[in-house]
Protein backbone atom coordinates (compact mmCIF):
# COMPACT_ATOMS: atom_id res chain seq x y z
CA UNK A 1 0.00 0.00 0.00
CA UNK A 2 2.93 2.52 0.85
CA UNK A 3 4.24 1.69 -2.41
CA UNK A 4 1.34 2.55 -4.29
CA UNK A 5 1.22 5.87 -2.38
CA UNK A 6 4.74 6.80 -3.48
CA UNK A 7 4.29 5.55 -7.03
CA UNK A 8 1.23 7.59 -7.54
CA UNK A 9 3.04 10.44 -5.02
CA UNK A 10 5.47 10.68 -8.07
CA UNK A 11 3.25 10.43 -10.45
CA UNK A 12 1.93 13.86 -9.32
CA UNK A 13 5.29 15.62 -9.20
CA UNK A 14 7.20 14.62 -13.00
CA UNK A 15 10.47 15.16 -13.79
CA UNK A 16 10.46 18.23 -15.76
CA UNK A 17 13.13 19.42 -18.93
CA UNK A 18 15.37 22.37 -17.42
CA UNK A 19 14.79 24.10 -20.74
CA UNK A 20 11.19 24.42 -22.73
CA UNK A 21 9.99 26.86 -25.06
CA UNK A 22 12.10 29.82 -24.10
CA UNK A 23 12.05 29.19 -20.63
CA UNK A 24 14.56 27.98 -17.76
CA UNK A 25 12.46 25.65 -15.70
CA UNK A 26 13.43 24.40 -11.93
CA UNK A 27 11.02 22.11 -9.94
CA UNK A 28 11.22 20.46 -6.60
CA UNK A 29 8.84 18.84 -3.96
CA UNK A 30 9.09 17.83 -0.50
CA UNK A 31 7.27 16.31 1.54
CA UNK A 32 5.76 17.30 5.03
CA UNK A 33 7.75 16.90 8.37
CA UNK A 34 6.32 12.99 9.19
CA UNK A 35 5.37 10.26 7.27
CA UNK A 36 1.88 11.43 5.97
CA UNK A 37 1.44 11.63 1.94
CA UNK A 38 0.08 14.93 0.61
CA UNK A 39 -1.49 16.00 -2.20
CA UNK A 40 0.70 18.92 -3.70
CA UNK A 41 1.24 18.63 -7.74
CA UNK A 42 2.58 20.12 -10.75
CA UNK A 43 2.98 20.03 -14.47
CA UNK A 44 5.25 21.27 -16.86
CA UNK A 45 4.25 21.07 -20.18
CA UNK A 46 4.03 22.56 -23.90
CA UNK A 47 0.25 22.53 -25.17
CA UNK A 48 1.69 24.08 -28.68
CA UNK A 49 4.92 25.31 -30.55
CA UNK A 50 6.29 28.56 -28.44
CA UNK A 51 4.23 28.31 -25.86
CA UNK A 52 4.68 26.38 -22.12
CA UNK A 53 2.16 25.85 -19.69
CA UNK A 54 2.60 25.48 -16.05
CA UNK A 55 0.28 24.02 -13.28
CA UNK A 56 1.09 24.21 -9.56
CA UNK A 57 -1.93 22.85 -6.98
CA UNK A 58 -2.26 21.49 -3.70
CA UNK A 59 -5.72 19.52 -2.76
CA UNK A 60 -7.10 19.27 0.65
CA UNK A 61 -6.19 16.38 3.16
CA UNK A 62 -3.30 13.56 2.68
CA UNK A 63 -3.26 9.99 2.05
CA UNK A 64 -4.44 7.92 -1.29
CA UNK A 65 -7.56 10.01 -1.25
CA UNK A 66 -5.59 12.99 -1.62
CA UNK A 67 -3.51 11.91 -4.05
CA UNK A 68 -6.48 10.67 -6.28
CA UNK A 69 -8.06 13.78 -6.11
CA UNK A 70 -4.82 15.57 -6.97
CA UNK A 71 -4.60 13.13 -9.85
CA UNK A 72 -7.93 14.18 -11.34
CA UNK A 73 -7.09 17.62 -10.97
CA UNK A 74 -3.87 17.98 -12.78
CA UNK A 75 -5.10 16.16 -15.56
CA UNK A 76 -8.08 17.63 -16.01
CA UNK A 77 -6.50 20.71 -16.18
CA UNK A 78 -3.94 19.87 -17.88
CA UNK A 79 -6.52 18.60 -20.94
CA UNK A 80 -8.33 21.54 -21.31
CA UNK A 81 -5.46 23.82 -21.25
CA UNK A 82 -3.60 21.37 -24.30
CA UNK A 83 -7.05 22.15 -25.95
CA UNK A 84 -5.90 25.77 -25.91
CA UNK A 85 -8.11 27.83 -23.21
CA UNK A 86 -6.43 30.66 -21.12
CA UNK A 87 -5.92 29.51 -17.54
CA UNK A 88 -9.16 31.62 -16.25
CA UNK A 89 -11.03 30.12 -18.65
CA UNK A 90 -9.23 26.45 -17.41
CA UNK A 91 -10.40 26.94 -13.95
CA UNK A 92 -13.77 28.46 -14.11
CA UNK A 93 -14.13 24.92 -16.61
CA UNK A 94 -12.63 22.84 -13.79
CA UNK A 95 -14.53 24.75 -11.53
CA UNK A 96 -18.02 23.28 -12.94
CA UNK A 97 -16.54 20.19 -13.35
CA UNK A 98 -15.36 19.03 -10.09
CA UNK A 99 -17.66 20.62 -8.35
CA UNK A 100 -18.28 18.56 -5.00
CA UNK A 101 -21.87 19.63 -3.19
CA UNK A 102 -19.82 18.74 0.33
CA UNK A 103 -16.94 20.99 -0.18
CA UNK A 104 -14.56 18.36 1.31
CA UNK A 105 -12.81 17.86 -1.79
CA UNK A 106 -11.48 20.82 -2.80
CA UNK A 107 -8.12 21.96 -4.66
CA UNK A 108 -6.44 25.36 -4.86
CA UNK A 109 -4.24 26.16 -7.54
CA UNK A 110 -2.07 28.18 -9.84
CA UNK A 111 -2.25 27.90 -13.74
CA UNK A 112 -0.18 29.90 -16.16
CA UNK A 113 0.68 30.42 -20.07
CA UNK A 114 3.97 31.26 -21.18
CA UNK A 115 4.06 32.91 -24.95
CA UNK A 116 7.71 32.64 -25.63
CA UNK A 117 6.88 35.17 -29.32
CA UNK A 118 5.40 37.66 -26.92
CA UNK A 119 7.30 37.62 -24.06
CA UNK A 120 4.32 37.23 -22.30
CA UNK A 121 2.92 35.12 -19.21
CA UNK A 122 -0.36 35.08 -18.19
CA UNK A 123 -1.74 32.96 -14.99
CA UNK A 124 -5.01 32.92 -12.76
CA UNK A 125 -5.33 31.17 -9.54
CA UNK A 126 -8.38 29.44 -7.54
CA UNK A 127 -7.66 29.72 -4.15
CA UNK A 128 -3.51 29.92 -4.75
CA UNK A 129 -0.88 31.90 -3.79
CA UNK A 130 -0.18 34.32 -6.86
CA UNK A 131 3.17 33.38 -8.25
CA UNK A 132 5.71 35.59 -6.91
CA UNK A 133 7.62 37.64 -9.77
CA UNK A 134 10.98 39.27 -9.80
CA UNK A 135 12.44 41.53 -12.22
CA UNK A 136 9.11 42.93 -14.26
CA UNK A 137 9.05 46.21 -15.97
CA UNK A 138 5.53 47.07 -15.00
CA UNK A 139 3.94 47.07 -11.55
CA UNK A 140 3.05 44.22 -8.77
CA UNK A 141 0.37 42.13 -9.88
CA UNK A 142 -2.79 42.52 -8.14
CA UNK A 143 -3.78 39.96 -5.29
CA UNK A 144 -7.62 41.46 -4.50
CA UNK A 145 -10.47 39.86 -5.66
CA UNK A 146 -9.30 36.58 -5.48
CA UNK A 147 -11.12 33.19 -6.82
CA UNK A 148 -12.31 30.51 -4.42
CA UNK A 149 -10.50 27.19 -4.97
CA UNK A 150 -11.47 24.09 -7.45
CA UNK A 151 -14.28 22.01 -5.65
CA UNK A 152 -16.03 24.70 -3.30
CA UNK A 153 -19.01 24.23 -5.53
CA UNK A 154 -19.39 27.91 -6.47
CA UNK A 155 -17.84 29.75 -9.58
CA UNK A 156 -14.11 30.14 -10.24
CA UNK A 157 -11.19 31.00 -12.67
CA UNK A 158 -12.35 35.06 -12.09
CA UNK A 159 -9.33 36.56 -12.27
CA UNK A 160 -6.41 36.60 -14.53
CA UNK A 161 -2.94 38.96 -14.88
CA UNK A 162 -1.04 39.12 -18.31
CA UNK A 163 2.56 40.52 -17.95
CA UNK A 164 5.75 40.52 -19.75
CA UNK A 165 8.25 38.87 -18.66
CA UNK A 166 11.51 40.59 -19.77
CA UNK A 167 15.25 39.16 -19.99
CA UNK A 168 16.20 38.69 -16.09
CA UNK A 169 12.67 38.56 -14.84
CA UNK A 170 11.42 35.32 -12.50
CA UNK A 171 8.38 33.97 -11.69
CA UNK A 172 8.08 31.53 -8.93
CA UNK A 173 4.62 29.46 -8.29
CA UNK A 174 4.89 27.35 -4.77
CA UNK A 175 2.44 25.73 -2.45
CA UNK A 176 1.24 27.40 0.74
CA UNK A 177 3.86 24.90 2.44
CA UNK A 178 6.26 27.39 2.06
CA UNK A 179 4.54 30.84 3.37
CA UNK A 180 3.79 28.42 6.23
CA UNK A 181 6.60 26.56 7.34
CA UNK A 182 6.95 27.48 11.09
CA UNK A 183 9.93 29.69 12.31
CA UNK A 184 8.93 29.91 15.38
CA UNK A 185 5.75 28.58 17.92
CA UNK A 186 3.02 31.60 16.44
CA UNK A 187 5.44 32.46 13.44
CA UNK A 188 5.14 31.64 9.69
CA UNK A 189 7.70 32.34 7.25
CA UNK A 190 5.27 34.50 5.07
CA UNK A 191 5.05 35.88 1.66
CA UNK A 192 8.00 38.45 2.04
CA UNK A 193 10.46 36.15 3.27
CA UNK A 194 10.19 33.71 0.84
CA UNK A 195 10.42 36.65 -1.77
CA UNK A 196 13.48 38.08 0.11
CA UNK A 197 14.63 34.37 0.11
CA UNK A 198 14.31 33.98 -3.69
CA UNK A 199 16.00 37.06 -4.54
CA UNK A 200 19.17 35.66 -2.54
CA UNK A 201 19.37 32.67 -4.90
CA UNK A 202 20.21 34.98 -7.62
CA UNK A 203 19.26 35.60 -11.49
CA UNK A 204 18.61 31.88 -11.92
CA UNK A 205 17.69 30.09 -8.53
CA UNK A 206 17.45 27.21 -8.51
CA UNK A 207 13.68 25.56 -7.12
CA UNK A 208 15.68 22.76 -4.91
CA UNK A 209 17.77 25.26 -3.10
CA UNK A 210 14.46 27.47 -2.22
CA UNK A 211 13.36 24.77 -0.51
CA UNK A 212 15.84 23.54 1.09
CA UNK A 213 16.46 27.09 2.14
CA UNK A 214 13.24 27.85 3.90
CA UNK A 215 13.26 24.09 5.59
CA UNK A 216 16.82 25.42 6.62
CA UNK A 217 15.10 28.89 8.64
CA UNK A 218 11.93 26.76 9.84
CA UNK A 219 11.65 24.66 12.92
CA UNK A 220 8.88 22.65 10.92
CA UNK A 221 7.55 22.19 7.82
CA UNK A 222 4.03 20.54 8.89
CA UNK A 223 2.91 20.56 5.40
CA UNK A 224 4.07 19.43 1.67
CA UNK A 225 6.45 22.01 0.02
CA UNK A 226 6.50 22.49 -3.67
CA UNK A 227 7.64 25.25 -6.06
CA UNK A 228 8.32 25.94 -10.26
CA UNK A 229 10.67 28.63 -10.75
CA UNK A 230 10.42 29.55 -14.96
CA UNK A 231 13.02 32.59 -16.13
CA UNK A 232 12.72 33.64 -20.39
CA UNK A 233 15.63 32.61 -22.00
CA UNK A 234 15.04 35.51 -24.53
CA UNK A 235 17.60 38.22 -24.88
CA UNK A 236 14.97 40.84 -26.76
CA UNK A 237 12.98 42.59 -24.99
CA UNK A 238 9.19 42.23 -25.03
CA UNK A 239 6.75 45.25 -25.47
CA UNK A 240 5.90 45.92 -22.16
CA UNK A 241 2.30 45.36 -21.04
CA UNK A 242 0.41 44.49 -17.05
CA UNK A 243 -3.36 43.46 -17.57
CA UNK A 244 -5.56 42.71 -14.77
CA UNK A 245 -8.87 41.25 -15.77
CA UNK A 246 -12.02 40.47 -13.38
CA UNK A 247 -15.31 38.87 -14.33
CA UNK A 248 -17.58 39.99 -11.88
CA UNK A 249 -21.14 39.92 -10.49
CA UNK A 250 -23.83 42.34 -9.22
CA UNK A 251 -22.92 40.98 -5.59
CA UNK A 252 -19.08 42.05 -6.41
CA UNK A 253 -20.81 45.35 -8.05
CA UNK A 254 -23.13 45.76 -5.28
CA UNK A 255 -20.58 45.75 -1.93
CA UNK A 256 -17.82 47.70 -3.85
CA UNK A 257 -15.38 45.49 -4.65
CA UNK A 258 -15.63 45.81 -8.42
CA UNK A 259 -14.98 50.19 -7.21
CA UNK A 260 -11.84 48.83 -5.56
CA UNK A 261 -10.79 46.66 -8.07
CA UNK A 262 -10.60 49.70 -10.53
CA UNK A 263 -9.30 52.21 -7.97
CA UNK A 264 -5.99 49.88 -7.15
CA UNK A 265 -5.29 49.77 -11.16
CA UNK A 266 -5.56 53.37 -10.58
CA UNK A 267 -7.48 53.83 -13.16
CA UNK A 268 -9.39 57.78 -13.20
CA UNK A 269 -12.77 58.67 -11.27
CA UNK A 270 -14.89 59.44 -14.17
CA UNK A 271 -13.78 56.45 -15.98
CA UNK A 272 -14.72 54.36 -13.13
CA UNK A 273 -18.19 55.65 -12.79
CA UNK A 274 -18.85 54.59 -16.81
CA UNK A 275 -17.16 51.40 -16.20
CA UNK A 276 -19.38 50.67 -13.23
CA UNK A 277 -22.76 52.08 -15.22
CA UNK A 278 -21.19 49.56 -18.13
CA UNK A 279 -20.91 46.63 -16.11
CA UNK A 280 -24.40 46.94 -14.27
CA UNK A 281 -26.07 46.96 -18.00
CA UNK A 282 -24.12 43.67 -19.06
CA UNK A 283 -24.68 41.73 -15.69
CA UNK A 284 -28.33 42.60 -16.17
CA UNK A 285 -28.16 40.58 -19.16
CA UNK A 286 -25.57 37.59 -18.85
CA UNK A 287 -25.11 37.56 -14.92
CA UNK A 288 -21.10 39.00 -14.95
CA UNK A 289 -19.22 41.25 -16.78
CA UNK A 290 -15.58 40.79 -17.57
CA UNK A 291 -13.23 44.25 -17.08
CA UNK A 292 -9.94 44.18 -18.85
CA UNK A 293 -7.55 46.87 -17.32
CA UNK A 294 -4.54 47.66 -18.83
CA UNK A 295 -2.41 49.16 -16.67
CA UNK A 296 0.09 52.30 -17.53
CA UNK A 297 3.05 54.08 -16.88
CA UNK A 298 0.63 56.93 -15.08
CA UNK A 299 -3.13 55.34 -14.91
CA UNK A 300 -4.71 52.59 -17.07
CA UNK A 301 -7.59 52.40 -19.42
CA UNK A 302 -10.43 50.01 -18.51
CA UNK A 303 -12.46 47.92 -21.43
CA UNK A 304 -15.94 46.58 -19.91
CA UNK A 305 -17.93 43.49 -22.00
CA UNK A 306 -19.80 40.77 -21.56
CA UNK A 307 -17.95 37.33 -20.13
CA UNK A 308 -16.26 34.65 -22.46
CA UNK A 309 -18.85 31.86 -22.61
CA UNK A 310 -16.79 28.73 -21.63
CA UNK A 311 -17.23 25.48 -24.25
CA UNK A 312 -20.76 23.81 -24.10
CA UNK A 313 -22.10 27.28 -22.39
CA UNK A 314 -25.23 28.82 -24.21
CA UNK A 315 -24.86 32.33 -24.82
CA UNK A 316 -27.79 35.17 -23.57
CA UNK A 317 -30.39 35.52 -25.79
CA UNK A 318 -31.15 38.44 -25.16
CA UNK A 319 -30.08 42.22 -26.68
CA UNK A 320 -27.33 43.85 -24.44
CA UNK A 321 -27.95 47.36 -23.88
CA UNK A 322 -26.11 50.01 -25.60
CA UNK A 323 -23.31 51.52 -24.34
CA UNK A 324 -22.86 55.06 -22.53
CA UNK A 325 -20.30 57.27 -21.68
CA UNK A 326 -17.34 58.52 -24.02
CA UNK A 327 -14.43 56.27 -25.31
CA UNK A 328 -11.92 58.01 -22.52
CA UNK A 329 -10.50 55.39 -19.94
CA UNK A 330 -13.48 53.86 -19.68
CA UNK A 331 -15.22 51.77 -22.82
Amino acid sequence: MLRDVDAMQAALVPEVPARMGGLSVSVAYRPADGPAAGGDFYDVFAPERGKVAIILGDVVGHGHGALTHAALTRYTLRAYLQTGLEPRAALALAGRVLADRSMENFATVALAVYDAREGRLVFASAGHPPPILHGLQTREPLAMCASPPIGWNVPTGRRQTTVSLPPGAVACFFTDGLVEARCAERELLGRRRLSEILAGLGSRPDAEKLLAKVQSKALSTPDDMAACIVAPEMTIVPDRIHIEELEADSQELDRGDVRRFLETCQVLGPAIERAVDRAGEIMAVFGTALLRVELLVNGATVAVSPPRPLPGAAASPHPLPQPVGGPSGAR
